[in-house]
């Protein structure tokens, strides 16, 4: 990557782009904001967020803008708002980690060539704000969210992300929901879900129960602790959703006093459904559907096949623009799931044929363990590409 040229302007490039550069102003601006209060220890946590943000969502989600083959606007814009990051990073956190930061400023000026000899004479960035849109932030943040327990409750029930799901249910207000509905396809593709459904109240997919908060009822209630307890475990579903929506609930007592419980008297827990698993995190409630279709297996047995390749494409040290052949020999399971999901191999791997059997010349053969059917696959460079 050369930049060279004029920068894209911001508005014409993508949301994922806009969005992390609006991250990247904010994050500027509270960190200028925590070192003029003298709040290092704030302003560091900032960039730590940020670098979060554009390591493991931004630069993860762009993967395919950065490998495109050839130029475009599309890759441009996708390398120019990585590098501008990488430059502000450099000497926002360079009064904190001043070697790294120097590195790293280095690093990118010897491409660019289009700023100072070192960070540490180098203009500290100024926030553009223009560039900050509070609306994409919130819906890119919830759409990390909804992922992040996503991810949780697959990994709690040790189902890999490989292996697509049919559909989570949030329990979201109309308002909510539209924001969700704007990123949709950013999180169907990052948890390889198929669809996303939307209830009013998660009364429909979670069985709840609530018990006191012990530590902090306690101190107020003295000796009527016990007696509340046992009208607080005889709650149904009906008023502790009351209670979250009010924040507090009124309890009478077998003597006719009444006690009210405030928003952080009482800890609520949810338990799915009958093959559903429900995790709950900032506020956001998600049900995720667990149950196994056919066609749902078959697709995520191809997906781990991709894996495999892609995994033998490195060892092989192919470039990650070769194109290649592929023979494997398999169960009808795996050749059933190859078979149906062929385009989608070809494409991720960048296979130019695959074949149900061994290949007479390959560069590379492994025997693998796919779900517990084995599966022997060889793979060649295509020269003629």
């Amino acid at each position: 990557f050369a930049y060279s040229g004029k920068p894209i302007v911001h508005s014409e490039r993508t949301e994922m782009d806009r969005w992390i550069i609006s991250r990247l102003n904010t994050t500027i601006k509270l960190v200028d904001e925590h070192l003029e209060e003298y709040e290092p220890t704030r302003a560091v946590r900032e960039i730590e967020k940020f670098v979060d943000e554009l390591s493991n969502w931004y630069v993860r989600r762009n993967r395919r803008r950065f490998w495109k083959e050839g130029k475009s606007l599309d890759k441009t814009a996708a390398y120019q708002t990585l590098c501008e990051c990488l430059v502000s990073l450099a000497k926002v956190m360079s009064p904190f980690a001043p070697f790294f930061g120097e590195w790293l400023f280095r690093s990118i000026n010897s491409v660019t060539e289009s700023d100072e000899e070192s960070v540490h004479i180098s203009f500290y960035p100024t926030v553009e704000e223009t560039s900050i849109d509070k609306q994409l932030e919130h819906r890119m943040g919830l759409a990390r969210t909804i992922t992040s327990i996503v991810l949780r409750i697959r990994n709690k029930i040790d189902i890999n992300v490989r292996q697509p799901l049919s559909k989570i249910i949030l329990p979201l207000d109309k308002e909510e929901q539209q924001v969700v509905e704007s990123v949709r396809e950013i999180i169907l593709d990052e948890v390889n879900i198929k669809d996303i459904e939307f209830v009013k109240d998660d009364s429909a997919i979670v069985s709840k129960s609530a018990k006191p908060n012990y530590p902090v009822l306690g101190k107020k209630l003295g000796k009527k602790m016990k007696t509340v307890a046992g009208v607080v475990h005889q709650l149904s579903n009906d008023d502790i959703n009351r209670y979250e929506n009010e924040g507090f609930i009124d309890l009478s007592l077998e003597n006719g006093e009444t006690i009210r419980l405030g928003k952080n008297d009482l800890e609520i827990t949810r338990t799915g459904l009958e093959g559903w698993s429900v995790e709950t995190d900032k506020n956001i409630t998600v049900a995720l559907d667990t149950e196994l279709s056919d066609e749902l297996v078959r697709e995520g047995m191809a997906r781990e096949f991709v894996n495999r390749v892609q995994n033998m494409r490195k060892e092989a040290d192919y470039d990650v623009t070769d194109h290649i052949e592929i023979g494997f020999d398999a169960d009808n399971l795996i050749q059933d799931a190859v078979s149906l999901m062929s385009d989608y191999i070809q494409s991720e791997t960048l296979a130019d044929k695959i074949r149900p059997k061994a290949l007479d010349q390959a560069d590379f053969v492994k025997s693998w363990d796919i779900e517990g059917h084995p599966c022997e696959i060889s793979i060649k460079r295509n020269l003629n590409n």
